[in-house]
């Protein structure tokens, strides 16, 4: 009857992942503690993807970057971009980041703006340097089951080993399994994004050509 139970549980586990893209798991979200007093200003500036937790969004992509800046309001804002691994087109999230304090904890509540229906996601910083490395990692709960996303951040588009190892620590840390990680693509990106200034300079080019 045990066994019956549990594979009832992960099985709509797994469903419920399928509908999310994340990585499904049985019971509730764990309880994780955020970076200690993070600061969101130290945290502003440009992040490359350099692992990700396996999930639909991003089949198919390389090239994922995350920029965070503040605006003269003071509102926090995020840019993600994303390259298609077949095509080369890039496509581009805006979002607002509303920050939730609760005592030396915080999240990040990221709204997506640019999106046909608003989403928004709840993300958590385990932990970071500011500097070198981020892992960052979300959780939905829906009572018997939940699903998570995570993914290590750095500030340098391929990172050395060392900030790796770093990451992999905090992995380590809150027992997040490696074996969901995929890594991403960060290679070549500069040229794939010139490739559209080269076609429209041919054109210009070619037009001007057509005038004389």
């Amino acid at each position: 009857m045990m066994f019956n139970t549990k594979l009832v549980l992960l099985l709509v586990a797994t469903s419920i992942a399928m509908v999310s893209c994340q990585v499904p798991a049985i019971g509730g979200c764990p309880e994780f503690d955020s970076q200690p007093d993070f600061d969101m200003n130290r945290y502003l500036g440009t992040w490359y993807e350099a692992e990700h937790y396996v999930n639909i969004f991003e089949i198919g992509t390389r090239c994922v970057k995350t920029n965070y800046t503040k605006a003269v309001d003071g509102r926090y804002l995020v840019s993600n971009e994303i390259m298609n691994r077949f095509t080369g087109v890039k496509r581009v999230l805006d979002g607002e980041i509303r920050l939730i304090v609760k005592g030396a904890e915080s999240k990040m509540n990221v709204k997506y703006t640019t999106l046909p229906i608003s989403y928004s996601t709840e993300q958590m910083i385990l932990e970071t340097d500011y500097d070198s490395f981020a892992v960052v990692w979300s959780c939905s709960s829906y009572g018997v089951a939940n699903t998570q996303n995570a993914w290590i951040m750095t500030r340098e588009k391929l990172a050395p080993g060392t900030v790796m190892q770093k990451a992999y620590g905090v992995l380590d840390k809150y027992k997040l399994s490696k074996s969901y990680f995929r890594k991403t693509d960060q290679n070549s990106c500069a040229i794939a994004e010139a490739a559209p200034n080269e076609t429209s300079n041919e054109n210009k080019w070619r037009r001007r050509r057509s005038l004389n």
